[in-house]
């Protein structure tokens, strides 16, 4: 697949945006336990205190050095907000490095949340300041899963980029029948790794747990879920980006929620395109909430 290139890290220093704010600090790492006992880390940023806070997630299988995420990082620092970029474990302690599609996979959404939960305790704790959720690809659906099951007082807003589900060339009853099959084999005591195609992976290998988390968010699911949440949401989407189904901004647009499309962009927000993700990015962070002025 195209994309896969980007996830070598490669071009992580080239083209970002120069930092507009006098004050700002450099990058801080910072390492947590999380509830599993397994390191984490991630890079935090302190910000201005009279912005909201951002948890900024990294997509799938990836760390919070993938280039779209470290450049949205370094500019929305730049401008002044404080931001705090996990890499998740994935189930590999103190996990530095992007992750094979071939490695075996064990995590799981919830199991993802649990983290995402440890970090934002962590940065709240730290700022107390109310904190807007950021997420790339893969990390839009990890993001929407964790404040549709994990409601968070700290959080005032959730911002999708590139917002893809964990799309399989099949059709929907052959999923069904997959996820049907998934579930019945994570009952058992020990049950054996499926191998599948999944997203830009040709060969996801997961525990049926693993793989059934993240196909029961099939594109319906998605989007009842949008259209339920109280949450204010907004979606900044590449009307060039190919990882989509052909259907998938309509459908999106029809829940509701703003959607901001950057026209040309694909799915990694680059070159030319990155100034003006961080343009529609600006402008869902300044926009009031519901029942402020």
């Amino acid at each position: 697949m195209r994309g896969v290139a980007f996830f070598t890290g490669s071009a992580v220093a080239c083209c970002l945006l120069v930092s507009a704010w006098s004050g700002r600090v450099g990058a801080e790492p910072i390492t947590l336990t999380m509830a599993n006992g397994l390191t984490a880390n991630a890079e935090y940023r302190a910000g201005q205190p009279d912005k909201p806070a951002i948890l900024l997630l990294h997509g799938f299988l990836q760390t919070h050095n993938f280039p779209t995420v470290f450049r949205l990082t370094e500019s929305l620092h730049g401008e002044g907000y404080t931001v705090l970029a996990p890499t998740l474990t994935l189930g590999v302690p103190n996990r530095r490095q992007s992750m094979a599609c071939e490695a075996i996979h064990t995590h799981t959404l919830a199991s993802d949340a649990d983290e995402i939960k440890v970090w934002l305790d962590w940065l709240l704790a730290r700022r107390r300041q109310p904190v807007v959720l950021i997420g790339h690809s893969t990390g839009s659906l990890e993001l929407l899963n964790f404040v549709d099951s994990r409601r968070h007082p700290g959080v005032v807003k959730l911002i999708g980029i590139s917002l893809v589900e964990a799309r399989m060339e099949i059709g929907a009853k052959e999923r069904a029948r997959l996820i049907a099959e998934l579930r019945k084999r994570s009952r058992q005591k020990e049950p054996p790794l499926f191998e599948r195609q999944v997203s830009f992976c040709k060969k996801f290998r997961a525990s049926p747990a693993s793989l059934l988390s993240f196909l029961e968010w099939t594109p319906e699911r998605i989007l009842a879920t949008i259209k339920r949440l109280r949450l204010p949401q907004a979606y900044v989407m590449g009307d060039h980006d190919s990882t989509l189904g052909l259907d998938w901004l309509p459908r999106l647009g029809a829940t509701g929620q703003r959607m901001n499309i950057i026209k040309g962009a694909n799915h990694f927000m680059d070159g030319e395109h990155e100034f003006e993700l961080l343009d529609e990015v600006l402008s869902e962070l300044r926009r009031p909430l519901p029942g402020t002025s």
